[in-house]
C-alpha cells in the first residue's frame, strides 16, 4: 500500500528534521562533549554529525529510488522484490520492531529528561507524574490528526526554536575566557572517535525521515532539505559546546547536570526584559522538546498504521493504548543517574535502526540494481 498523502514540502522537511534532532540533549551536551576531549570537546558534535551523514546518504538514495514510498513499503521490495512482497514483509518484521521500539523508548527518555529539568529548575513542588501526564495529553491531541497537522506544527514552532541557538553563543560572550579553548591539541584519535560516538545520540530523530521522505510532495528537494537540516544542527551543537567550555572550562562542566541551562543563567543582566533569561530560555525550550517527543511518538503510531494498512481511527485508538506503557517507561529510571545510564544503553540500541539498517538497505538495493542492470546488458548482448 502506498502512502496515502504526499503533503510535506521542502521547508517542512527541514523544520521537521531539525525539530526532531534538537531536544533534551542540548542541555547536557557540553558536559558529554568535553568529558573525554576536554578543551577540544567542541569537536565531538562535529564528529557525531559526520557519523550521521552515512545513514543519511543511504536514506536519501533510497527515497529517490522509491519516490512516494516510506521505508515500511520499500523495505520488503528491497529484500524480496515485487513478486514476493509478503515474504519481504515477514523478513522485515524484526527491522520494523527495532525501529518502532527504539522510537517508543526514545520518546520515553525525552519525556523523562524534560520532566527532570522542569521539576529541578522551575516547578520544584510539582510531582513529576503531573508534568509528564500533561505533556502526554498534548502529544495525544497531536496524534488525533493526519500527518499534515504534525508538519505544520513543526513549521510553526521552528522559528521559535531558532532563538536559543543564537542566544546561547551571544550571552556567553559576557563571561567568556577564550583561554579555556587552549591548547588546540588532540590527545588521541581514539578519544575523538569515542566522543563522536557518544554525541551521535544528539542527532537521533533524523531516522524519522525514512517515513516522511515518502510523504514529500512531488518535486520536493529531499537532498537539499537533509543537508541543510544536518549542517544547521551540527553548527548549533558545536556553538553550544564552545560556549560551555569558554565560560566554565571543561573541568567545571563535569560537575553540572544541565550545563547549558547554567550557561544561560550567567547572562542575567539588569535592565533586560526579562532579567532572568533562563525563564525565557526554558519557555522556548519546551517547544523544542514537544516537537521532538511528538515527532517520535507520532511516527511510531503512524508507522504501525501504515504497516497494517489502517485508517486514522486506528491511529487514534493506538495512541490511547500506547500512552500507558509509555508513562511506565518514562518513570522506569529511579534517579537522574539511572536516567543517564538508560539513555546511554538506548543509544547503543539505536545504532541498529539509525545507522546499520538504513546503510544495509541501501547496499542491498544497490547490489540488486547493479545485478539486474548487468543481467539486462548481457541479454541485450546475446540478442
Amino acid at each position: 500500500m502506498k502512502s496515502q498523502r504526499r503533503v510535506v514540502s521542502t521547508w517542512q522537511l527541514i523544520s521537521f528534521m531539525i525539530s526532531s534532532m534538537i531536544g533534551v540533549g542540548i542541555l547536557s551536551m557540553p558536559r558529554t562533549a568535553s568529558e573525554t576531549l576536554n578543551e577540544m570537546g567542541w569537536m565531538g558534535p562535529i564528529v557525531g554529525g559526520l557519523i550521521a551523514m552515512l545513514p543519511l546518504l543511504g536514506m536519501v538514495y533510497l527515497s529517490k529510488e522509491y519516490p512516494g514510498l516510506t521505508f515500511i513499503e520499500y523495505s520488503p521490495l528491497i529484500l524480496c522484490g515485487e513478486k514476493h512482497v509478503k515474504w519481504g514483509k515477514i523478513l522485515c518484521i524484526p527491522w520494523f520492531f527495532i525501529f518502532f521500539s527504539f522510537q517508543f523508548l526514545n520518546a520515553g527518555m525525552v519525556a523523562r529528561g524534560f520532566g527532570e529539568v522542569v521539576v529541578t529548575a522551575v516547578l520544584l513542588e510539582t510531582p513529576l507524574e503531573a508534568i509528564l501526564i500533561t505533556l502526554f495529553l498534548i502529544v495525544l491531541f497531536l496524534c488525533m490528526h493526519e500527518v499534515d497537522v504534525l508538519v505544520r506544527v513543526n513549521e510553526l514552532l521552528f522559528p521559535i526554536m531558532l532563538i536559543p541557538v543564537f542566544l546561547i553563543p551571544y550571552v556567553s560572550l559576557t563571561s567568556a575566557d577564550w583561554n579555556n579553548l587552549l591548547p588546540l591539541h588532540l590527545d588521541s584519535f581514539e578519544a575523538l572517535v569515542e566522543t563522536g560516538i557518544n554525541t551521535f545520540s544528539l542527532y537521533t530523530g533524523y531516522e524519522l525521515l525514512m517515513i516522511f521522505f515518502g510523504l514529500a510532495m512531488p518535486g520536493a528537494k529531499i537532498g537539499l532539505a537533509t543537508w541543510i537540516g544536518l549542517v544547521f544542527t551540527v553548527v548549533s551543537y558545536a556553538l553550544t559546546a564552545v560556549a560551555g567550555i569558554v565560560v566554565f572550562g571543561y573541568e567545571e562542566l563535569q560537575n553540572m547536570i544541565w550545563p547549558t541551562l547554567e550557561l544561560v543563567k550567567t547572562a542575567t543582566r539588569t535592565g533586560w526584559f526579562p532579567e532572568r533569561l533562563e525563564s525565557a530560555f526554558l519557555a522556548i525550550w519546551v517547544a523544542s522538546v514537544f516537537t521532538t517527543l511528538g515527532n517520535m511518538f507520532y511516527s511510531t503510531v503512524y508507522g504501525i498504521r501504515l504497516l497494517l494498512g489502517k485508517s486514522i481511527r486506528f491511529q487514534r485508538i493506538l495512541s490511547f493504548v500506547l500512552l500507558i506503557p509509555l508513562l511506565y517507561v518514562t518513570l522506569l529510571p529511579q534517579s537522574i543517574v539511572e536516567f543517564f545510564a538508560y539513555a546511554r544503553y538506548l543509544t547503543y540500541y539505536g545504532y541498529i535502526s539509525t545507522v546499520l539498517i538504513p546503510v544495509l538497505l541501501a547496499i542491498i538495493h544497490w547490489l540488486r540494481k547493479k545485478t539486474f542492470d548487468e543481467t539486462q546488458d548481457s541479454k541485450k548482448g546475446v540478442t
